[in-house]
């Protein structure tokens, strides 16, 4: 019976890879039917009902990641013993952590939520991964930050950052979309006095995610693919850590500043971000780091997006400054780079000269 669950399963992946979303769902639903306990059959229907919006029961369903083997493996690596918080319970006066997963990008989207937590009453402190602990300690609502490698202060509660829509029962039409983080100070003004004044438009560029992530292959476009769409009349900066040197030449030749962007952790990087008039990014953590910060950001997104970014539409529920741009077929970024180059120049017809 199992395999059978299985078998539906992997062929609504399948189809869930081809946008066959219907189809998709009828075979999670199979599989659940058979086996009742299919944690992947749980979390995949999950994602699709989050895609389409559908967050009344999409946060629910998701909660089933924990019972995969990489959930079970992240809460085993926690050793949390407090209880867990969902929502229920009055938290006024207790100490939580908030902790994070796996993703930058996810931590950066979701931190948003710590002042919601903190309006409840709650001491809020904050665990994430190490390269956010200085830019995310500008959170005022959080009392503590601190890397996912250091000591756990103590706490009353826990609740993991990606489970907060469904604590703070989040709908589409209550997500706060507007700016929630700024850079060090100080990080800025030195960013203000490096790069100085500009009469071009200046333009952050990241074409490529981490390749560790199974969907990398899907969601970067290459550096080569990108330059031609690339209009005259502008400063471009990369935002793109580790250039190889095939990358740097490319970038040397359209005259894209990518030393600035070499050793950028994200608090440099925010700093950066905030003297930019707009950064281009494909579906990675700087695209979250951009919004979050209120710029204004084109993200670029594969054919087959993430459930984070739902269906047919330009705009982001989640961040109010962000346009997205969507593969039309699997694969083809040309169509897609097209349309960004085209909007550059109207966007910013008016101060450039082209």
């Amino acid at each position: 019976m199992a395999l059978n669950a299985d078998v539906h399963a992997s062929r609504g992946a399948a189809l869930a890879a081809e946008n066959r979303w219907d189809e998709a769902l009828t075979h999670f639903d199979q599989a659940i039917a058979i086996c009742p306990d299919h944690a992947g059959a749980h979390f995949s229907r999950a994602i699709i009902w989050l895609l389409h919006g559908d967050f009344a029961r999409g946060w629910v369903e998701f909660e089933w990641r924990w019972k995969t083997p990489h959930g079970r493996s992240l809460l085993e690596s926690k050793t949390l013993l407090q209880p867990a918080w969902l929502g229920g319970e009055n938290i006024a006066g207790k100490t939580i952590l908030l902790y994070s997963e796996i993703g930058l990008g996810d931590t950066l989207q979701f931190c948003r939520y710590a002042s919601a937590v903190n309006d409840l009453g709650a001491i809020v402190i904050l665990q994430v991964q190490a390269p956010l602990v200085e830019l995310l300690s500008q959170l005022t609502c959080v009392s503590q930050v601190f890397s996912d490698t250091d000591p756990t202060p103590p706490f009353d509660v826990h609740c993991p950052l990606l489970s907060l829509p469904l604590a703070l029962r989040i709908e589409l039409a209550t997500i706060p979309s507007g700016k929630y983080l700024i850079a060090p100070a100080s990080k800025a003004a030195a960013w203000s006095a490096r790069i100085g004044r500009s009469a071009k438009p200046r333009i952050g560029l990241v074409w490529r995610g981490d390749p560790r992530n199974p969907d990398d292959q899907k969601r970067s476009v290459s550096l080569a693919q990108l330059l031609p769409h690339l209009p005259i009349g502008f400063q471009f900066f990369s935002l793109q850590k580790q250039l190889s040197e095939l990358e740097q030449g490319l970038a040397a030749t359209r005259c894209i500043v990518f030393d600035a962007g070499q050793d950028l952790d994200f608090a440099e990087a925010a700093a950066l971000c905030e003297h930019l008039d707009l950064v281009i990014s494909v579906d990675t953590s700087i695209a979250h780091l951009s919004a979050a910060l209120g710029q204004k950001t084109w993200i670029l997104l594969p054919y087959n997006p993430d459930c984070r970014w739902l269906l047919d539409r330009s705009d982001s529920p989640w961040y109010s400054s962000v346009r997205l741009y969507r593969q039309a077929q699997s694969g083809d970024w040309r169509a897609l780079l097209d349309k960004v180059a085209a909007d550059l120049k109207r966007e910013f017809a008016h101060s450039v000269q082209l």
